[in-house]
């Protein structure tokens, strides 16, 4: 199952706005990536001006912002909802993966579909479940915005403050439970925005 460190356990509404990070593999397009997200690409640019100059030119290795929703699902927890076409050659596991770059799991994904895993129909519209946060004032008011953040192998808590520019406290406070060298599960980074 997903590591979900500040998702709420009960929640009473989202928030308009979160982000999450997108790693960029080869093979990847901002049509594709837009499609995946249940976006347009011009909301994909608008929130990553320095790092994506157009669509034909991705830098592979990075990481983009995209934005979606953060809803507060029968009223149980945070998270947002995309929807995807199920091809022939996709599994649970390539759609987590591949498609939506470790922003949820296999498990969620079969979590929240009535679809038996080895008999996904193609072209089935399957829930993409991604989990999210809209903070906590309690630890700081300072930051308005919560990216979800795919670890990756590799990746300590170190290195990750270093990438988001803040405090490896700051970090750890918002996620107190996670295991920063597991090289899975998600984070939850602050922002100011």
């Amino acid at each position: 199952m997903i590591s979900t460190p500040f998702v709420q356990s009960t929640c009473r509404r989202g928030c308009d706005l979160a982000f999450g990070l997108y790693y960029i593999e080869p093979g990847n397009d901002v049509a594709s990536i837009s499609r995946f997200m249940n976006t347009i690409p011009s909301n994909i640019f608008k929130y990553n001006p320095n790092t994506i100059r157009n669509e034909d030119n991705l830098t592979y290795y990075t990481r983009i912002n995209l934005p979606f929703s953060c809803d507060c699902i029968d009223g149980e927890f945070l998270a947002h909802v995309f929807t995807y076409d199920f091809e022939s050659v996709d599994t649970y596991e390539s759609v987590a993966q591949q498609r939506y770059a470790n922003l949820t799991t296999e498990d969620w994904i079969q979590r929240f579909n009535v679809y038996n895993p080895d008999r996904v129909p193609d072209g089935a519209n399957i829930n993409v479940t991604v989990n999210c946060s809209c903070g906590d004032g309690s630890i700081s008011k300072d930051y308005g915005l919560f990216v979800t953040y795919p670890l990756r192998p590799g990746e300590t808590l170190d290195s990750v403050s270093s990438a988001a520019n803040l405090s490896s406290d700051l970090i750890r406070s918002y996620n107190p439970d996670v295991n920063f060298t597991q090289g899975s599960g998600l984070v939850y980074i602050p922002a100011r925005g």
